[in-house]
């Protein structure tokens, strides 16, 4: 497959024109991702159940464009992307992001709670990927928001389902980007390690646990979500045009131990 007339130096990152859809958009990482493609020339659409957050990102992000959406709904995600698709266009970058974790001890951990995870991290991913895939032209990128927990079994506190689907989601992505290459799009993930959001506030109730986080990590701090949201756009941009199935870790160095 040709790679075509690919834009070189710095406008390789940009996102000029491109239609890019953030799940999980209103808040942390999926807002950081979406201001920062915003900035690389992107029209960005905020996609979140979280109807209160939708309506504060689009106070700070005013030229975005957002729906509300409950990424385990089949259905509604088919309409969105339809309709999206229709008014933008096309689909040219989809930000896998909305995430969900239940921390329980494995022999407490109820069936209900380990489905919950399991639709909105790995079902949903998947919902959403081939949604997103089905308006996308050669060229179309998807990155997922997979974990460090993805890639290590080892947890600081009991977190299976989240450990499980993430793992899932770094396989999926390498699936993906294998069976739609030949359709020219790129199916990668970023591997955050605990990154300073309300997605792990309640760990942030333990000085303890968050001196543990930093002893672990060789950096010795958590990451910030515009750091996680830097890895994003390259892997999203031009930049990246010979980078599928690699899932890039952001861990300030805790699986390089």
């Amino acid at each position: 497959m040709s790679a075509g007339v690919a834009p070189s130096g710095l406008q390789a990152f940009r996102l000029d024109g491109r239609v890019a859809l953030v799940t999980g958009g209103a808040q942390g990482i999926g807002l950081a991702c979406a201001v920062l493609m915003h900035e690389a020339g992107a029209r960005v659409v905020l996609l979140d159940c979280d109807t209160k957050a939708l309506e504060a990102a689009r106070a700070r992000l005013p030229a975005a464009h957002s729906a509300p959406l409950d990424v385990t709904d089949e259905p509604a995600i088919e309409r969105t992307f339809t309709a999206l698709a229709a008014t933008h266009g096309r689909i040219d970058v989809l930000v896998n992001n909305a995430g969900r974790a239940i921390r329980k001890p494995s022999l407490e951990l109820p069936l209900d709670d380990w489905n919950a995870v399991v639709a909105v991290n790995l079902t949903g991913a998947f919902l959403c990927a081939r949604a997103a895939a089905r308006h996308m032209a050669e060229g179309g990128a998807i990155v997922n928001t997979a974990s460090i927990m993805g890639l290590s079994g080892g947890g600081l506190y009991p977190n299976i389902s989240y450990q499980t689907t993430k793992g899932g989601l770094v396989n999926m992505t390498r699936a993906l980007a294998v069976e739609w290459a030949a359709r020219g799009i790129r199916v990668n993930a970023v591997a955050p390690t605990w990154t300073k959001t309300g997605f792990i506030g309640p760990l942030e109730q333990s000085p303890e646990l968050m001196q543990r986080i930093r002893d672990v990590t060789p950096l010795q701090r958590l990451a910030e979500p515009h750091e996680i949201a830097h890895a994003v756009l390259f892997l999203a941009s031009p930049a990246a045009a010979m980078v599928t199935g690699h899932v890039l870790a952001v861990d300030g160095g805790y699986l390089a131990q």
